[in-house]
């Protein structure tokens, strides 16, 4: 039975209540199963990296005087090109692009265990709020489990799933059990490709790999890391993740705030005259999350720094005892083809006004037509660019 009429609501300013926000935060964090991007360590260094006119709230349901529900609402305009002004909210994420690029995953809301709330009540925790989209980017299966009443009911909450990915992941534990066989797990083509560029790399001797000791040595493996991957992508003729200010600013300032905690793995893998590459990722709870990489690409199909990188990497964690190496959303060929499983993550948007939910409903399904229509698609892109603009 749901308790939503029994809930009582309070919203927080992150700026001028920070104490009663990482309270509360903490408190629920305690409590409820949650992965590292809902973590204290990655909140408040994205809190703190926000200027301070943040439409940022902390929202709590209360049952009597303890907190049993909590989750951030990004509150932002967004303009329909010359027709429309739409209020959107945002589940722990701002609602403007330039902010949210540092892509947060396994996204959810904090709900103490043994709390029954279904989707209405969710809803009514934004009562407090003039808003006609809301947002969840990147949420996790446990998400949708715990409101499936979204997903069985889609048209009465006027909900779109613009993208679902599988978030491909390495048991560690299946790692262990197989002697540290992991080869074993993969394809003969891809255990062939690594043996075989293996052997390329130590012809000058062997592969070693090393993990940041202190915060300015992970910071010296970033900053080589964000060299190695602008380099990738300019070379594609696009601009990477680390040419965005903001993005780098951030994770500088998560990697200094947070190695301290055991929060942030950063991996250098090289040969004694070549070094292939760098591994960010986070670990939480035994679970490894790799968030960002680097690669030094020689000439020749036999060098494939980033599948050496990610084996050793993975052979690493397993053997210092950890659960999973997680891959994290996406659908690249060297995801799906190192993992041992995967899970879902989705990202849903719900609409207050039914004619924003129809509009968005057939921008979604011509989308999918016209995969197989370059054309078509291009020009889709441009109309909805020109359509969804950000206010803010």
């Amino acid at each position: 039975m749901s308790l939503v009429n029994q809930l009582k609501f309070a919203h927080y300013h992150p700026n001028t209540e920070r104490a009663l926000v990482e309270k509360y935060w903490q408190e629920m964090l305690k409590e409820c199963p949650h992965h590292y991007f809902l973590s204290w360590g990655w909140m408040s260094t994205w809190l703190n990296s926000l200027p301070p006119q943040h439409g940022v709230r902390l929202i709590v349901g209360f049952l009597g005087d303890v907190p049993v529900l909590a989750f951030f609402a990004g509150i932002s305009n967004k303009k329909w090109g010359k027709l429309f002004r739409c209020r959107v909210i945002a589940l722990n994420t701002t609602a403007i692009p330039f902010f949210d690029k540092i892509y947060l995953e396994y996204n959810s809301v904090l709900i103490r265990p043994g709390i029954a709330i279904d989707a209405e009540g969710l809803l009514r925790a934004l009562d407090g709020f003039a808003w006609d989209e809301f947002y969840l980017p990147g949420l996790s299966a446990q998400f949708l489990t715990q409101f499936d009443d979204l997903m069985n009911d889609s048209n009465r909450f006027n909900l779109v799933v613009e993208q679902k990915s599988a978030a491909s992941y390495v048991d560690l534990e299946q790692v262990r059990e197989a002697g540290m066989d992991y080869l074993r797990f993969l394809s003969s083509n891809k255990r062939s490709q690594i043996r075989r560029s293996i052997k390329e790399y130590e012809k000058d001797g062997k592969i070693e790999i090393r993990t940041a000791k202190t915060s300015h040595e992970a910071l010296e493996f970033l900053d080589n890391l964000a060299v190695l991957h602008e380099k990738e992508w300019r070379e594609r003729g696009i601009q990477g993740a680390f040419s965005n200010e903001y993005f780098f600013q951030f994770h500088k300032d998560l990697v200094s705030g947070r190695f301290p905690y055991g929060e942030i793995q950063m991996i250098k893998i090289s040969s004694p005259n070549i070094v292939l590459g760098y591994l960010y990722s986070f670990v939480y709870n035994g679970r490894v999350y790799f968030y960002q990489s680097g690669f030094n690409y020689l000439p020749g199909n036999v060098y494939r720094p980033g599948l050496v990188s990610h084996y050793y990497a993975i052979l690493h964690n397993a053997e210092a005892g950890r659960s999973v190496y997680d891959f994290m959303a996406g659908d690249a060929d060297y995801k799906t083809s190192l993992a041992t499983g995967s899970d879902d993550v989705y990202w849903i948007r719900i609409f207050r006004n039914r004619t924003f939910f129809i509009v968005w409903k057939w921008l979604n399904f011509v989308k999918t037509r016209a995969k197989s229509l370059p054309i078509i698609s291009k020009h889709l892109k441009k109309l909805k660019k020109n359509v969804f603009t950000n206010s803010n």
